[in-house]
């Protein structure tokens, strides 16, 4: 079994009495993680597929109380506090008023998963929201991939306010490169992750991807052109680490701005892409401004696109970034690649495979110029002269 770093952070939640819901991408362990969180529930427990057609028809009783009576046979007991985990959510539309009325009236503690943010905001009710709290379960860290590999070498973590103290560490390097390169080609997932050869890591990405258009795409949305979504995919691949120009897009699918910008909110709100905002201390701002676009995954969008190692570089260290604040990027006073807003400091970090000298002095002066706390690079190779940059291995 694969241990996540947010399995303690959701097993403290076991005692609250909120709704707990966990979402993500298809293939990331979400299942794995509801079946972990109940094995820390020592009795009055109960596990279910919505997958399974026999328990949508569960949900489907108009008579909310003959549920429970019908949840009684899985041995759960009503005279005390049930726990309850429900996978894949968004194959019942019913179920959110359901769950409302057993939450409100039986006291059951429910753990939920489901692979949609799209799903939680079109489907799931707002009157839910004062009742549950959402966790994102993504692709690998690079710590947890690097625990799956069984690679007993793991550096100290490194806190974003020690980056621009921080020198290139070329132990680290030897000992995780090989691994690291890996991990930028074909991503965190789980299933990729525990493939062996090239030709099987390949495959497992294309039937993730197959599945999440089989599914996610099918089920969740109306769209009249599966072949305009899959191009717009490719086309976005290509943009990694590029700000979305909507109108562009548009003109090159053929395809009305509202019907792109719908595709595209669909594809963030499933988890194939993450939109950056740019960075301003004025939320308006920051909405007005085009967003960069990076995929959750990097194996995902590889397959899409022939990705520069560049590209695939930067969108393995927005990934890596998200477990240590909001990201924005900056164009004020010059492009800068991230700016992470860490407690209180607003940190902009550059990112080169091979950085020099003169990338941290330009970086420098362009941080200067927005006012930020401190800056530093990201790199991924070791420099013939110049070593104050952080390994992108130990972030």
């Amino acid at each position: 079994m694969i241990t996540r770093e947010i399995w303690p952070v959701l097993k403290r939640e076991l005692a609250s009495k909120e709704i707990l819901v966990v979402t993500g991408p298809r293939q990331v362990g979400k299942t794995t993680t509801l079946k972990w969180l109940l094995e820390q529930v020592p009795e009055n427990k109960a596990y279910l597929d919505l997958t399974l057609a026999s328990v949508q028809r569960l949900f489907d009783y108009e008579d909310y109380d003959n549920i429970v009576n019908q949840l009684s046979g899985f041995g759960l007991d009503f005279s005390k506090r049930p726990v309850l985990a429900v996978d894949e959510i968004q194959y019942s539309k019913h179920i959110p008023r359901v769950i409302k009325y057993l939450h409100d009236h039986y006291k059951i503690k429910f753990i939920l998963s489901g692979s949609s943010a799209f799903y939680m905001k079109n489907h799931f009710s707002e009157s839910l929201s004062a009742r549950k709290i959402v966790y994102e379960l993504l692709p690998l860290t690079f710590r947890e991939f690097l625990t799956i590999k069984s690679v007993k070498y793991k550096s100290v973590p490194l806190s974003p306010a020690d980056f621009s103290k921080t020198a290139f560490n070329l132990f680290a390097h030897e000992t995780l490169a090989a691994l690291y390169d890996e991990y930028i080609e074909f991503g965190g997932f789980p299933g990729v992750a525990l493939s062996e050869s090239v030709e099987r890591k390949k495959r497992m990405l294309d039937v993730i991807f197959s599945s999440y258009i089989d599914l996610d795409v099918k089920q969740l949305a109306d769209f009249k052109s599966l072949t305009d979504l899959k191009k717009l995919i490719s086309l976005l691949a290509v943009r990694v680490g590029s700000r979305l120009n909507i109108d562009e897009l548009s003109q090159i699918m053929g395809l009305s701005r509202p019907t792109v910008t719908n595709y595209i909110s669909f594809l963030e709100q499933t988890y194939l892409i993450r939109l950056l905002p740019a960075y301003s201390k004025n939320p308006s701002v920051r909405e007005r401004l085009p967003k960069k676009v990076f995929f959750v995954d990097t194996g995902i969008a590889n397959i899409n696109a022939d990705l520069s190692g560049g590209a695939k570089f930067e969108n393995t260290v927005c990934h890596q970034l998200q477990a240590h604040g909001k990201t924005f990027f900056s164009t004020a006073g010059g492009e800068i690649d991230f700016i992470l807003a860490h407690g209180k400091q607003a940190i902009a970090l550059e990112v080169k495979e091979t950085p020099v000298d003169k990338h941290l002095k330009e970086l420098g002066k362009r941080a200067a110029k927005i006012q930020m706390d401190t800056f530093a690079i990201i790199g991924k190779n070791p420099s013939a002269k110049f070593n104050h940059f952080v390994f992108g291995g130990v972030l």
